[in-house]
Order: C-alpha cells, then structure tokens, then sequence
C-alpha cells in the first residue's frame, strides 16, 4: 500500500505531506515500540456503534457488514446498536467510540467541511469535528477554501478533498434517495424534509385550502420529549425546528433570500461586512418584538452558552460552524445590525445569516451552568418552544403527536412582495404529526387514510408495497444525505491514517446500494462523493484530483464478503502482523 503522504497538489509538500507523514510515522512508531516492550501484542479491537434496524435497518446492515468484514480480516470486531439519543451522545458529546456508521443529513455549502474537521473545534460537542481528527495540514486547508475568491476557491477545494481521501478521518458509503409516501389527493412533488418542504406543500394550490392541519406521519422514538434547537443528543422530527424558529435569510437554489431580514448590505472595503435590516414588524410567537438585540444575542449564545460566566466559554452543539464566520457584531438601531466577519468571501460569509434566532427573553436565562460543562441552554428540554417561525407550537401532550398551527402574525404572511415560494401559502390551518413506533406502522397510516403525507422516509423494502396500494403515491428526490462510516481519531489504531484508510476498503459499496438500499441511492464512487459531497452538486471535473480512482474503492472481496488473502497484505503492508488469523497490535 502506498504511503499515507497525500499527493503533490498546488500548494507543495509543507502544507499537505510533512503533517500527514508525522501522523501516519507516529501510529507506527509506537506500534513497533509496544511490540519491542511487549512480548505478546493484543489483537486489535473494534467496536462499530449505529441505531438500532428499527429506527435505521441501512445504517444498522452497513455497521453489521463492517463488522463481518473486520473480523474476517482479524479484528476483534464487535457491533453495538444504541438507541438514536445514545449514538449521538456518545458520537457527538462523549466521543465514547471506535467506529460509527449514522446518515447524515448532508452540507448545506461546501464550508461546512470546516466545521466537521477543523481542529479549533477537537473538544467541542456536536457535529464540530465529532471525530477528533487533529491535523495542521487539514486546517491549513479548509481556511484557504474560506478565504479564497470564488473563482479560485474550486481549486482549493480540490486540494482539501486529496489530503480527506489520504487522511480519511471518514468515508462515505452511499447517497440514498429520499422516498415518502402520499395520499393522492394530494400534490406532493418532493417529500418533505424542512420548513421549505412543508411549505411546498402547503402552498401548492391542488392541495386547498382545505380546513384542519395538514396530517403528516414520522416515525421513532423520542421525537417529542426535546425541542431545544441546540442540542444534539437527541432524535427529533426532521425539520420541525425549521419550522419553528425562522433565520433572517434562507438558502433557496443555491441562492440566499432575504426571510426575516429585509436586506443585507455588503462592504468588502477595510474587512468583509454586511449591514442587515431586519423587516418591520417582526415579532416572536408569544407576541414579544424581534430586534437586532436578538440577532447579537443569538451569536453570543452560540458562541458562549453561558455568556462569559465559564472561562474558554461553552460553545453550542449546533451552528457552531456557520457563528465562527462572524467575528464581530454592533447594533446601530433595533432594526439595523452590521455583522464583521472572519478573513472570508462574501458567498461564505453569508452561512451566518442562515442561523436561526433565539430570543433574549427568554434564552439569557438559560445561561446558567447546571454541570461542569453544561449549561441549561443545552439541556433544557424547550418543552414550550418560542419562535418566530411560520408556525407556532401548540402542543405535544402525548408521545405519539405534536401539532403546529399557522402563526399569523407572521410578517411574511401579509407582505404583497413575499418570496415566491409563499406566494400561494398556506392552504392548511396548521400541521399535525403523528408518531408511528416504526417504519411499518407509519405506512398502515398512510394506508389506513389516517394521514396524509409521510415525513420519514420509507425503508427501500416497503416501497414496492407502498406503490401497489390504490390512492397513494410516492415521492423520490435525490438529497445531499449520506451514510458515512466515522473513526475516532484518538483511538490507538485509528489515529493511524495508514490503518484508518484500510478500514475504509472493507466495506462493498456496490453491494450495499443493490442489495441493501434495492438500487435508491447512489454509489459513493468519485472522490467527492466519498467525502460527502454529491456528484451533481459539484462542479468540477474528476481529473482535477491528484487520484479519480481513490483506493479505498477497491473493494478486497465479492458480493460484499472480504477476501483475507488479499485484505490481510494490506495491514501487513503497514506494519501489522497476524497469528493465527488475529491481527495485532
């Protein structure tokens, strides 16, 4: 196998190879200096956590897969399914984990790489760098591709994805489709997966208007109990906090539309800046003004969760990426805010603006530190959200519904020159979901007449079920999701990028996408993809990197089982060795 020293690219050997090679050197420097000391070396141990197959049978076929595999190559290789809250706990808050396999729900720009691997976040929780991965050389790249000029920025991008597939602080498997299920009687042309979804739906004039909320079917356990948008270490209704809590521009085709903001004026004169105004009239669900004060504090809350009470702060599981653009704010009025941002483009920049806001009247007293490292705006359930979304809660007294109604006083609701997609909104008086325990509970809803739309996505077993029912239909969108495989960089072994990247091969991809996902997604074949990045969302052509054909695609087996005449010469090449079928430390 080839060194782990990522190939040549623009930017020389200083950036890219010299770190790369320390931290491949160190994983075989003291490998070799254990075996010297110890006279019998352990075999190498692994365990994969994922949810269980009821809430996800994908990701829990590719972790039972991985473990197959792993142990036929010689690794004590155990499978550990934990319940959704679980996994994202131990993933996101604990690292309390070998190897993971979870969807995610993909990047809303190219930026967010930074967040996922930056080193600056290597003890923050959430999805901040959840896999400890550490590497000057990574950082180095993901803040050239923050500060360079669009026109040059594909090249930098480039770059940062030849050094991923090197260091492989994760892989990825498949981009499946997303398929949900309808009545008929509805016009359902992409299935819902936030508050844009939901607002498709809603304004498309062959639904209504109709009287009663929109029923709507998900699936899972937990999805009620916490509603706090900023937490992570729980499950919840994708989507729901979307339509709960509203930012001041959203991402609509590629393009950033003013929503709670009227308009953001950019100065790229002496520093990047924007001066955002807010729409007049704008006022959160208990009926409380919204002003720049809301948008500072959010950012200072996202910052610091207890507001400069704890010495080095702490930051927020979420939107952590998108706040770290900002570097400074100063209110002029309470409708006018200028925003100073990091050494950045505007088109990066302008992530910011999509963070949702918090109010001050209600989070400021949630600053307080409830454990060492906690604070209660991180663990408050949020039982009673407050925002100042398109809907408003009403209720989720059991765990099997929760409802929205439409909130009127919405600023958006009555302006003339609204965005386009609000034109026909709302045909429905507000939006019901109902809690199936189950994939296979939801669809008897769905064909029982009960509601009228599924949120969750069928599993690819049950939609040829799905389809040869009368008065319902199904609707499939290629997404940016993707189900990855993640390694804890601070684990002994897999703070080898040599044996991490072995690791990586010993998953088929083909197989899982025909024989587990039925042919719904597609193959994590080229080197974006396998970083997370969907094909058609990428511009560039595959020869612009350093390798088109990454190894790790080549697969040491058939029909998803290795072969261990050719998977053990790959860990052999790196310095491990076998007795009698074990591989050792």
């Amino acid at each position: 196998m080839e060194d782990a020293v990522p190939s040549t690219t623009r930017r020389g050997l200083l950036a890219g190879g010299g770190v790369a090679a320390v931290s491949s050197l160190a994983g075989c420097f003291d490998r070799l200096w254990s075996q010297a000391e110890t006279t019998s070396p352990d075999q190498v141990a692994l365990s994969i956590k994922t949810v269980p197959a009821d809430d996800d049978p994908i990701a829990a076929t590719i972790a039972s897969r991985l473990r197959e595999n792993y142990n036929n190559a010689g690794i004590d290789a155990t499978h550990e399914p934990v319940s959704t809250a679980e996994l994202y706990r131990d993933v996101l808050l604990e690292a309390d984990y070998d190897v993971f396999v979870t969807r995610h729900r993909g990047f809303d720009d190219l930026d967010a790489l930074y967040g996922l691997l930056h080193s600056q976040f290597v003890s923050e929780p959430g999805w901040q760098n959840p896999f400890r991965f550490s590497e000057l050389a990574a950082d180095d790249y993901l803040e050239q591709q923050r500060e360079t000029n669009e026109d040059d920025r594909p090249d930098e991008l480039v770059e940062l994805i030849d050094y991923l597939l090197q260091s492989t602080p994760f892989t990825v498997v498949a981009h499946p489709y997303r398929i949900t299920a309808s009545r008929e009687r509805l016009e359902v042309p992409t299935p819902p997966r936030d508050a844009l979804g939901y607002v498709e739906i809603c304004s498309d004039v062959a639904n209504g208007p109709r009287d009663g909320p929109l029923e709507i079917g998900v699936f899972g356990e937990g999805l009620t109990e916490r509603l706090n948008p900023l937490t992570v270490d729980r499950n919840r209704i994708e989507g729901l906090l979307d339509l709960l809590y509203d930012p001041p521009a959203r991402r609509i085709d590629g393009k950033y539309v003013p929503w709670l903001a009227e308009r953001a004026e950019w100065d790229e004169g002496g520093g990047l800046r924007t001066r955002l105004t807010l729409r007049d009239g704008l006022v959160w669900h208990d009926g409380k003004p919204i002003d720049t004060d809301d948008v500072k504090f959010t950012l200072e809350l996202i910052e610091d969760t207890s507001l400069g009470d704890v010495e080095g702060g702490i930051p927020a599981p979420r939107f952590r990426g998108r706040q770290t653009l900002v570097e400074s704010t100063d209110v002029v009025d309470s409708r006018t805010i200028d925003l100073y941002f990091v050494n950045t483009t505007r088109a990066v920049a302008a992530r910011a603006l999509t963070i949702p806001l918090l109010p001050e009247h209600i989070w400021a007293e949630r600053s307080e530190l409830v454990t060492d490292r906690q604070t209660e705006a991180i663990t408050h359930d949020n039982e009673n959200p407050i925002g100042s979304g398109l809907f408003a809660f009403v209720d989720a007294e059991t765990d099997d519904e929760l409802e929205l109604e439409s909130f009127d006083s919405h600023v958006l609701r009555g302006l003339s020159n609204r965005p386009s997609v609000l034109e026909e909104f709302s045909r429905f008086e507000g939006l019901r979901f109902q809690v199936a325990p189950n994939a296979g509970a939801m669809r008897d809803l769905l064909i029982d007449d009960e509601i009228d739309v599924t949120a969750s996505e069928l599993p690819p077993e049950t939609v040829e079920d799905v389809q040869s029912e009368s008065e319902v239909s199904t609707a499939m969108e290629t997404t940016d999701a993707f189900y990855m495989v993640g390694y804890n960089s601070q684990s002994a072994d897999l703070g080898n990028p040599n044996f991490r990247r072995v690791c990586s091969r010993l998953i088929d991809r083909e197989n899982i996408v025909t024989d587990v996902l039925n042919g719904f997604a597609e193959v994590a074949t080229t080197p974006t993809a396998l970083v997370g990045i969907r094909d058609d969302a990428w511009e560039y052509a595959d020869d612009e990197f350093a390798d088109p054909n990454p190894e790790i695609l080549d697969f040491p087996g058939t029909d998803g089982s290795i072969d261990t005449a050719q998977t053990r010469p790959l860990f052999q090449e790196i310095g491990y060795s076998y007795d009698d079928g074990r591989l050792l430390e």
